[in-house]
């Protein structure tokens, strides 16, 4: 149930160490995410416990296979489908990121202003199915966000004459409160669950490998997917059960459910693609399209490298290790898998509540340390409450986190809006045209089609 978000997050606990050189700190990142995103579907695969929330279709028919006795295959389509995917999409996103310099020199005051709108509206119209409950995600990550000193009058705003959140909510919080806990504690539904016996390893390994190449189409289709997917904020965390939708319309005539390895070939690869797709737009814009987005762009920042700026695009050591250190570390990932996998399930067997134990631990030791007072042990446990308040309740925790990020932003983007442009200037401009119209759509079918959304809360 941790993920590349829970892993980036114990990463706070010594960010320090890569003061002297951030440049470090990123292919620590860069690689955490990437071998992450690989490794995730073991837990999926052998126990039925999501092992991040971006391979849960992987379940459907990846865990059935396993019951039936093809644990090594279904284990080698995930591997071989995740390292392909994630090699070609991450060369697609990272190899274009100069050449995007200038669409993003296109996006003045009002464009960037509507695009921070749209990734609300795609985060909360998207991702849950009842309109009411993304207004109030949204109102709730708005409050949030905007706690700390107004800029535009320099003084204390909502934050209830307490010194500690002049600050505002610290990110780490935040991320910690409304992902890390809430899964941990859910995992423990699933605790029980062991990893099902591998026999004829390699054998079987193999085979996985040729049934991925047999599948090619599968695998493409649901990389394609994951990355579209991870551009749009809040929507990459469900590109895998997107993809796997796909592939059972492509299939008519197949029966899912029962160990189909179209099935878990069709979802697998959109876990690594939306990984490289969702670094986009946070490098890009500072918008992170996801969770683990979130927690990379606030490491990165605290390493001293201005994600989000656009003249990041002229840093090529920066955008050259990005895109070096996701496909090696997706490379090297799948070699150590291939000998270590039989091996590397017996972590599996720990019991759930040590494994828990220990990253409870070190998220209360890594929050912590933001002041070393009695309110970072408030903040946390608030938002702790709150996340697991809207994890029961379906209220889209990514929604709360995106609009608790750029809140703030978003209100300084539409102050000088107001007073840089008139509505007839704004509406001669075909990008902001554009965009606004894809928000108003967006809320137009949230409204009037109930029930069509994702439901990842």
């Amino acid at each position: 149930m941790a993920g590349a978000g829970t892993a980036m997050l114990l990463v706070f606990s010594f960010a320090g160490y890569f003061d002297p050189n951030p440049y470090y700190g990123l292919i620590f990142l860069i690689s955490v995410i990437a071998a992450s995103s690989t490794a995730d579907s073991y837990t999926s695969l052998l126990t039925g416990i999501p092992g991040a929330s971006t391979t849960a279709a992987s379940i459907i028919d990846g865990y059935k296979m396993s019951k039936n006795g093809d644990a090594a295959k279904a284990i080698g389509i995930a591997m071989a489908d995740s390292t392909f995917n994630g090699i070609f999409f991450g060369v697609l996103a990272f190899a274009l990121l100069p050449f995007y310099a200038p669409i993003i020199y296109k996006f003045g005051v009002p464009e960037l202003f509507m695009f921070m709108t749209l990734s609300i509206a795609c985060v909360a119209f998207i991702v849950s199915k009842n309109f009411w409950l993304s207004c109030c995600a949204i109102a709730i990550g708005a409050f949030i966000g905007l706690m700390g000193i107004d800029p535009q009058t320099g003084g204390p705003r909502l934050t209830f004459g307490t010194l500690y959140l002049q600050d505002g909510v610290p990110i780490i919080m935040m991320i910690a409160g409304l992902f890390g806990i809430p899964e941990l504690v859910s995992g423990f539904h699933f605790g029980k669950n062991r990893p099902t016996p591998i026999n004829n390893y390699f054998s079987q390994l193999f085979d996985g490998f040729r049934t991925t190449l047999k599948l090619w189409r599968d695998s493409i289709r649901g990389g394609f997917i994951g990355f579209i997917a991870g551009l749009l904020p809040g929507v990459g965390p469900v590109g895998d059960m997107l993809a796997y939708g796909a592939t059972v319309r492509a299939h008519p005539n197949d029966k899912f459910g029962v160990g189909n390895p179209k099935g878990l070939a069709g979802c697998e690869g959109a876990n690594n693609a939306q990984k490289a797709g969702s670094l986009i737009p946070t490098v890009l814009f500072g918008i992170p399209a996801s969770p683990f987005a979130a927690i990379f762009m606030a490491m990165c920042i605290t390493f001293g490298l201005d994600v989000g700026n656009p003249f990041m695009l002229e840093d090529k050591k920066f955008l050259s290790l990005l895109g070096y250190g996701f496909v090696g570390a997706t490379i090297l990932t799948f070699i150590i898998c291939i000998f270590t996998s039989k091996l590397l399930v017996k972590i599996l067997e720990i019991p759930y509540w040590i494994y828990a134990g220990i990253i409870f631990a070190i998220i209360i030791y890594t929050c912590q340390s933001y002041t070393g007072l009695y309110m970072d042990y408030v903040t946390l446990a608030c938002c702790s409450v709150l996340g697991l308040f809207c994890y029961k309740f379906k209220i889209s925790r990514p929604a709360i986190l995106l609009t608790y990020i750029i809140i703030d932003k978003w209100q300084n983007l539409g102050q000088q809006l107001q007073t840089m442009y008139t509505l007839q200037e704004m509406f001669v401009r075909p990008l902001f045209l554009v965009l606004f119209a894809m928000v108003l759509i967006l809320v137009y079918r949230s409204i009037t089609q109930k029930n069509r959304g994702i439901d990842y809360a």
